[in-house]
């Protein structure tokens, strides 16, 4: 079954859980010589531990496939990974008194992570890079779905386009790209034994005959998805444009269930959140508020009517950032080289220390930590009319974070807003403590390494 996390990814995960252990395991054996029960190493502790160190790597970037291995610069950063996570755990372990954690077992574990799990990565670049799962993929439907199904797929190296099938004879013979529409949908059971994925993009309705042959085709083993479970899947998106209201009534959408989590523990995650949060960054506020201060007149705090929960405005809390009175300017909006913008505000941008007063927001219950963007009402006035269920972004409370946030820059075309409102459509369906723990992870490396800020 295709996941959005590659397989690829798993198998550097996996490799770097195994040697992580191992690490724990050896660097007492070197130091006093003293081979220890195994089960020691899964004891909460250095569980807690080794989490530690994989999400340390994730939020540094080193499950990203595409990145050569072999490099300088990702040498260091990998070094940094470790020492960041390194610390935390001593900290850890000291603030909870856990256990004691010597400096020369650190220091064995750090040499063993540095050398296994690098050492990991070189072999994985030198052995598995090349190999990889293409998926052999047949496209049904040639109409406005099919044709941006295929313009998605064109861009992966993970699937290859077969061939497209419809039932208009006026669009046999016709070519997306380099694909041919090949014929109607009755050529369906001649073509699977050079098919691995048959993809349904047609929005409206299929015929009887067709739901057959698509039976028989996962029958013979081949992959047979809709196009929305499909970009679901894939791409961590749902695609707003080609799904029905049916679909929405019958799919199970998690984020407006009422579940305990939902209702209480994310409630509370918020608030310890942001309390923790405004108490960590009081030194960086402090310092932003100077920088503001020095560089512009006006007020500090910039506060402005935002659209939340069930459609309801309320005053989200930000620095300003921009000169006073050109906040509303929206034709600069998501520029790189915004003219409205102070000096010294483009530092507090790129490290999103202007998001900070938003956790007041989250303490008073008009926002969570994570959700989609709060938008102004004069985008949604706008964006509301032409973009299709576009109102479903607020059937939650609006987030700091989020992960259309953490997926796409900030816009303010119709287009961009339909693309960020796939993203919040996804975490509206699939929200849940680990995607939530996700999302956190992609924000802590935004704020880091400023990917995607603006």
């Amino acid at each position: 079954m295709i996941r959005s996390l590659p397989q690829r990814q798993l198998i550097l995960l996996g490799g770097d859980v195994i040697l992580i252990i191992a690490s724990f395991y050896l660097a007492p054996v070197l130091r006093f010589g003293v081979f220890l029960d195994l089960s020691v190493i899964f004891d909460w502790p250095d569980l807690s531990a080794i989490m530690i160190y994989l999400m340390s790597f994730y939020i540094f970037d080193f499950y990203n496939i595409d990145e050569r291995f072999d490099t300088a610069g990702y040498v260091l950063r990998f070094l940094m990974a470790l020492v960041a996570a390194d610390l935390f755990i001593a900290t850890m372990f000291y603030v909870f008194n856990i256990r004691p954690y010597a400096m020369v077992i650190l220091l064995l574990n750090t040499l063993f992570l540095f050398s296994f799990c690098l050492g990991w990565r070189f072999l994985y670049d030198h052995r598995c890079r090349e190999v990889r799962k293409v998926y052999r993929t047949l496209i049904v439907g040639a109409g406005r779905a099919g044709h941006d199904l295929y313009e998605m797929l064109s861009q992966r190296n993970d699937f290859a386009i077969t061939g497209i099938l419809d039932d208009d004879h006026k669009k046999w013979g016709r070519k997306l790209g380099v694909a041919q529409v090949l014929g109607g949908t009755k050529l369906l059971p001649s073509l699977l034994d050079a098919v691995d994925v048959v993809i349904v993009a047609i929005t409206h309705g299929l015929s009887r005959d067709l739901y057959k042959q698509l039976v028989d085709a996962k029958m013979r083993g081949v992959m047979v998805y809709e196009m929305p479970t499909f970009y679901e899947r894939v791409l961590g998106k749902i695609p707003v444009r080609h799904v029905s209201d049916l679909w929405f009534v019958y799919v199970p959408i998690s984020g407006v269930r009422r579940s305990v989590y939902n209702i209480k523990i994310k409630k509370i995650i918020d608030i310890f959140l942001s309390l923790l949060g405004l108490l960590a960054t009081l030194p960086f506020t402090l310092l932003a508020i100077l920088a503001i201060r020095c560089s512009s007149p006006g007020p500090v705090l910039y506060i402005h009517r935002r659209i939340g929960w069930n459609g309801k405005p309320f005053d989200l809390i930000k620095l300003r950032t921009m000169k006073e009175g050109c906040e509303n300017d929206r034709c600069f909006a998501g520029q790189r080289d915004d003219p409205r913008i102070i000096q010294g505000g483009r530092i507090i941008r790129f490290f999103r220390i202007d998001e900070i007063p938003q956790m007041w927001n989250v303490i008073k219950g008009d926002m969570s930590f994570i959700g989609p963007r709060a938008l102004i009402e004069s985008e949604v006035e706008e964006f509301a009319p032409q973009i299709p269920y576009f109102s479903l972004r607020h059937s939650i409370r609006p987030g700091i974070t989020g992960w259309a946030q953490v997926n796409y820059p900030h816009g303010t075309t119709v287009e961009e807003a339909l693309a960020k409102l796939e993203y919040d459509l996804y975490y509206i369906k699939n929200l849940s403590p680990l995607l939530d723990l996700v999302i956190l992870a992609r924000t802590v490396r935004t704020v880091l390494f400023g990917k995607g800020a603006r």
